[in-house]
């Protein structure tokens, strides 16, 4: 589920590019969208793009140099974008390019002009675009932050608890049909596993979760145990294999047998230091792990029908 649209102009591609980029690696490109990368064959243009910003929860306007001087055409697709947010109530976060200035208020068409009076974010073009992209994230939480006033974590007190054990059972079971793991055991651990030291074993530990509107994101730490470095490296490069496709947990890992699940969870790598992370949870013996993140996200219902035509220019 896409609950950021990114809208930016055709000369400005390789910035639109790099600012998907870094987000999809930190919160999971399924909840970035970005025409190129996320519109199928043979639907609408317009009608598509409307449909995709009205489900999603901010919009991120990339500025540039060139981004104004079509934005008085009624047919231009950036302000069709923005237009579309701005009925939807959809906040709109402009992002200036380089040394962009922010476009006055009354260069704009009044029905977008009230992005010019935002306090826009800032995103450079060469060695400083990643310290940037940091300055912006909190940003974009903070907005998601104030929109989630409901969702899955506050009508499901047991969501937490159900997605590790889920996560844990689909690698168990799959380890199970290996030929190289189906000896290892598999557990779901709170701070005082770490302690008891176990043997043959991959232990997961929640140790940060983090919401985005409707989506949450478990992050966690698989740890691996043995008595002797060929077990731990067994396990750990089997599970680095198994979960590196970004994987979806099946639906009989998260609920009750006859059961119909009502969130969907995707697991994927994360950028996280786990050698970190084990450092705040425990004064043990560093252990080789490796850092992921689930994100958990209500099932959706298939929209309509699109009728066809070709993409925009």
């Amino acid at each position: 589920m896409a609950i950021i649209f990114l809208s930016y102009r055709r000369t400005d591609s390789p910035e639109a590019c790099r600012v998907y980029d870094w987000l999809g690696q930190r919160l999971g490109y399924d909840s970035i969208f970005m025409d190129v990368a996320a519109i199928p064959f043979a639907v609408q243009f317009p009608d598509f793009i409307k449909q995709e910003i009205a489900k999603s929860r901010v919009l991120i306007a990339l500025i540039g140099s060139e981004w104004a001087k079509r934005i008085h055409d009624a047919n231009d697709s950036v302000r069709m974008e923005i237009e579309t947010a701005v009925a939807n109530q959809i906040p709109v976060l402009p992002v200036l390019i380089g040394n962009t200035p922010m476009v006055d208020v009354d260069a704009l068409p009044k029905s977008i002009s009230s992005i010019a009076l935002q306090n826009a974010g800032t995103v450079g073009v060469s060695l400083d675009f990643h310290t940037h992209m940091q300055s912006l994230l909190p940003k974009i939480e903070t907005i998601l932050g104030n929109i989630a006033t409901t969702g899955l974590g506050s009508t499901d007190p047991d969501l937490f608890q159900r997605a590790c054990n889920g996560i844990i059972d689909y690698l168990r079971a799959s380890a199970s049909q290996s030929g190289s793991v189906q000896w290892a055991q598999w557990n779901v651990i709170g701070v005082d596993g770490f302690n008891r030291m176990p043997n043959l074993e991959t232990t997961l530990y929640l140790h940060r979760v983090r919401r985005l509107a409707e989506l949450i994101e478990l992050h966690f730490i698989l740890s691996f145990w043995a008595g002797d470095s060929g077990s731990e490296q067994l396990m750990a490069g089997w599970t680095f294999r198994h979960l590196g496709g970004g994987p979806v947990v099946p639906d009989e890992y998260l609920i009750p047998t006859g059961w119909e699940p009502e969130f969907t969870l995707k697991i994927r790598w994360s950028d996280e230091d786990p050698r970190q992370v084990w450092k705040m949870i425990t004064d043990q013996p560093l252990r080789f792990s490796l850092a992921y993140v689930a994100t958990v996200f209500p099932k959706l219902t298939p929209g309509p029908a699109l009728p066809v035509s070709l993409p925009k220019v």
